[in-house]
Formats: structure tokens, sequence, C-alpha cells
């Protein structure tokens, strides 16, 4: 279920709550929403773990502070395509145009979240980076959970227990967006 609420500020806040039935899949790689804003708010600003992309089992060499990159230093560009870019433990993040407006996220408990300039679909269709075509949009995510790497002891080991996301359990999460306009 989703909830939407505005007041007269113009702030948003938005909350998930996921009650599974007996037919939920077992594992996901995250409970989270995605979106797109204007490709033109390329400078990111975060308050979590950074500078560099972290995840739920590979964070403790990010500290958390206050962080800001531009979109394309933000992303990671490995040699095969894959998931990359992703924050967490952030309490709120933002995105600034070129005009200076921006629209920030405050999370009403730590976030995790990722932004590119292509979509998961051109990920999943490219095998190396420069194949991915850039759109005239970010595509950023926002979410409660985000799967863990996994591959402790090597590349085919499981995702420890703490950092696997179950679809078989209750979860809610929210968050506040707002948009100011300079």
């Amino acid at each position: 279920m989703l909830e939407y609420a505005i007041n007269g500020k113009g702030q948003i806040q938005v909350q998930a709550n996921c009650q599974p039935t007996k037919d939920s899949i077992p594992l996901m790689p995250k409970f989270g929403m995605r979106m797109r804003i204007p490709w033109n708010f390329e400078k990111i600003s975060w308050y979590g773990r950074g500078p560099n992309e972290n995840y739920p089992d590979r964070k403790t060499g990010s500290l958390i502070g206050l962080y800001d990159l531009k979109l394309e230093n933000f992303m990671t560009d490995y040699v095969a395509s894959q998931d990359n870019a992703n924050r967490t433990d952030v309490r709120w993040f933002s995105f600034a145009s070129t005009k200076a407006d921006f629209i920030k996220v405050t999370g009403l408990q730590p976030l995790c979240f990722h932004a590119w300039n292509y979509t998961e679909e051109d990920l999943e269709k490219a095998k190396h980076g420069f194949e991915l075509p850039q759109r005239e949009f970010i595509n950023l995510n926002i979410d409660l959970h985000v799967h863990g790497v996994g591959g402790n002891d090597s590349w085919g080991a499981k995702t420890m227990e703490r950092y696997t996301i179950y679809g078989n359990k209750p979860t809610q999460y929210g968050f506040v967006m707002e948009s100011v306009n300079q």
C-alpha cells in the first residue's frame, strides 16, 4: 500500500507498506521506489555513507558524512555493466539543477539510494559501460533495503543472512520529498 500526504509547503510524505501474501517471492533484490527526475539535476548532495558506492555488506570503509558529487562521478563504471552507485545509511539527499533548483528527499529512517542516467533495462542489455545510452533523465531509486553483494569467500558464496531481504516479511518505510525553485 502506498500513502501520499501533501502539506501546504509543497512537501510530499510517502509511506510504503508491504504486507506479503502466501504467494510472495522468497527473496527480493531491494525494497523501494524508482522515479525519473530531469537530467539537469546533476549535482548530488547527501548525508550518509560515502563518498564512494557502498552496500549493506560493503560499507565499513565508507564513513557517514556530508558529500557532494556530480552524477557522472557518482556512478561507478565497471568493465562489465552491473548495478552500481548505491549509498547506504543516508538520512537525506538532494539533487540540484544547473539553475540552482533542487529536489530534496529526507528519510523517515535511514535510506539507500542510487542514481543513473540510464535505466535498469538498459543495464540488463549492455555488456559494457560504453553500451549504456545516456538518457535525458536521471533514474533515481529510493530504497529502504538493498540486498547485500555477497561473495565473502569467493564470488560463488551467498549473501550473509543479515544482508538478505525476504519477500515474505512485512516491510514499511517512508520519506519526505520537496522541491525548491530559486
